[in-house]
C-alpha cells in the first residue's frame, strides 16, 4: 500500500491552535511545543489563544523554564495580569511575567518564567498554563514539550516544514535489552522506535481478545490500516467500550522505560519499570509509530516483533508479522522503509492490567542508525 494512500484523508485541525515553530537560533536548548488536548474552558474569558506556543530551556538543565504564549483580547476592556501558574501532573508551579497587560482588541505575546529552579517543569509531560486577570481566568489548552537542540536539515528539507514536534533517533538495542520473552533476540544490534501514538484499550472480555474487529472503523474513522494519527488529532473514539488508559483520544507517548524500545507493564514492574501503561482489563490496544528515513534511498530491512499476547504488525499498511507466543520473536525479511515517513502499526491484545508488552525491531541495515522516530503534525503528512 502506498504511503500517500494511507494519508489521503487528512483531518482538519482547529485554526486556533497553530503549529509550533522552533525558537530562534539565539536561544540555546529549544523545546518545540504542540498542543494535543482539546483545551480547557476559559470561563467565558475575553482572552483566547492566538497562535504558536514556544518554550525554552535557558539554563540547559533539561527542564522548561520559559514559555511564550500568543494571546488575543476580544473583550471590551484591557486585561491586567494578576498571577501566573503552570500545572503539570496536578501540581501547581508558580511562574511570573513582566507583561502585565493585554490591551483591548490586541494580539500580544506573553512571556512567562519559572519563579525558581524548583518551579521548572518536565519535558515529555502534559502541562497547561493558567493566567489570572483582574476579572477572569484563562486556562490554555494542554501541551506537551520535547527538548530538541536542532532539527536536522535533512528532516526539514525532506518534509518541507519547519520542525517536528518531537523526534529522536531509533534506539539501538541488543539482546541485553530484551528483558521480555525467551531471549531469542533475532540480531546482534537492532533499532526500535521510542515515540508512539497509543489508543486503547477497547474492551474485549474474551479470554484471548479478538484482533479481527476494526475499532477505528467502528468509531467512524475508516480502515485501521489507512488511519494516520498526528499531534493535535482531536478524533474521539466512543464505540467499542473504550477504556481509560488513553481516554477517548490518541495519546502521544514517549517510551520512558529503563529498556527503551519495549513498551511494557506488569504488576511487579519487572519488565520496564519506568513505563506507566496500565490497562484495567482485557482488551485491544493500537500502537502507531512513524519512522523517518533521511535521504532519497529506500532501506531494505528485517523486522521483528514480540508481545505479551496476540498481535499483528503492519508496515505502511501491509501485514508483516503476527504472533501468539509471548516467548518468541516473529520476524520477516526484505521489508522496505521508503525515504521520508513510514508508519508502523502494532495491534495487540492487553490481557490484564498486570500483563502487557509490545516491541518492534528493525535490523540488517547499518543505515537504520540514521533513521528517526518522530511525532508528525498534520502539516508534516
Amino acid at each position: 500500500m502506498k504511503l500517500n494512500r494511507i494519508f489521503k484523508n487528512k483531518k482538519a485541525v482547529s485554526a486556533t491552535i497553530a503549529t509550533v515553530m522552533m525558537i530562534g537560533i539565539t536561544v540555546v536548548g529549544v523545546a518545540a511545543v504542540y498542543g494535543f488536548m482539546s483545551g480547557y474552558n476559559n470561563f467565558q474569558a475575553k482572552i483566547n489563544e492566538g497562535g504558536a506556543i514556544q518554550a525554552t530551556d535557558f539554563d540547559e538543565d533539561g527542564l522548561i523554564d520559559s514559555i511564550t504564549l500568543t494571546l488575543i483580547n476580544k473583550g471590551m476592556s484591557d486585561a491586567k495580569v494578576q498571577s501566573v501558574s503552570v500545572f503539570q501532573d496536578d501540581v501547581e508551579y508558580v511562574w511570573y511575567t513582566f507583561d502585565n497587560e493585554i490591551e483591548i482588541s490586541s494580539l500580544a505575546e506573553i512571556n512567562i518564567y519559572a519563579s525558581a529552579l524548583s518551579q521548572q517543569i518536565q519535558p515529555f509531560q502534559a502541562f497547561y498554563v493558567e493566567i489570572n486577570f483582574e476579572s477572569e481566568v484563562y486556562n490554555s489548552p494542554g501541551y506537551i514539550a520535547t527538548i530538541a537542540s536542532e532539527v536536522p536539515d535533512e528532516i526539514v528539507s525532506g518534509i518541507g516544514v519547519s520542525s517536528f514536534p518531537g523526534y529522536n533517533y531509533l534506539v539501538a538495542r541488543t539482546s541485553e535489552d530484551d528483558v521480555y520473552g525467551d531471549r531469542n533476540f533475532p540480531t546482534e544490534t537492532g533499532y526500535s522506535p521510542t515515540m508512539w501514538f497509543i489508543l486503547g484499550e477497547f474492551d474485549d472480555d474474551n479470554k484471548r481478545p479478538d484482533l479481527s474487529t476494526d475499532f477505528i472503523d467502528l468509531c467512524g474513522y475508516g480502515s485501521e490500516l489507512e488511519y494516520a494519527p498526528y499531534i493535535l488529532d482531536n478524533d474521539e473514539f466512543l464505540e467499542g467500550g473504550m477504556g481509560t488508559q488513553s481516554g477517548y483520544k490518541i495519546l502521544p507517548y514517549v517510551d520512558g522505560g529503563n529498556h527503551p524500545g519495549l513498551v511494557a507493564i506488569d504488576k511487579q514492574g519487572n519488565w520496564d519499570k519506568q513505563d506507566n501503561l496500565n490497562w484495567g482489563h482485557r482488551g485491544v490496544v493500537y500502537l502507531w509509530s512513524y519512522i523517518y528515513v533521511p535521504g532519497t534511498e529506500a532501506l531494505t530491512v528485517s523486522l521483528g516483533a514480540n508481545g505479551a499476547s496476540d498481535y499483528k504488525v503492519y508496515l505502511n499498511g501491509e501485514l508483516t508479522v503476527e504472533g501468539n507466543n509471548k516467548n518468541k520473536w516473529y520476524t520477516a525479511d526484505d521489508m522496505i522503509l521508503t525515504p521520508g515517513l513510514n508508519i508502523v502499526l502494532m495491534k495487540i491484545s492487553a490481557e490484564t492490567n498486570a500483563h502487557f508488552a509490545g516491541q518492534v525491531l528493525f535490523y540488517n541495515n547499518a543505515l537504520l542508525a540514521n533513521a528517526y522516530s518522530v511525532w508528525p503534525t498534520l502539516a508534516d503528512l
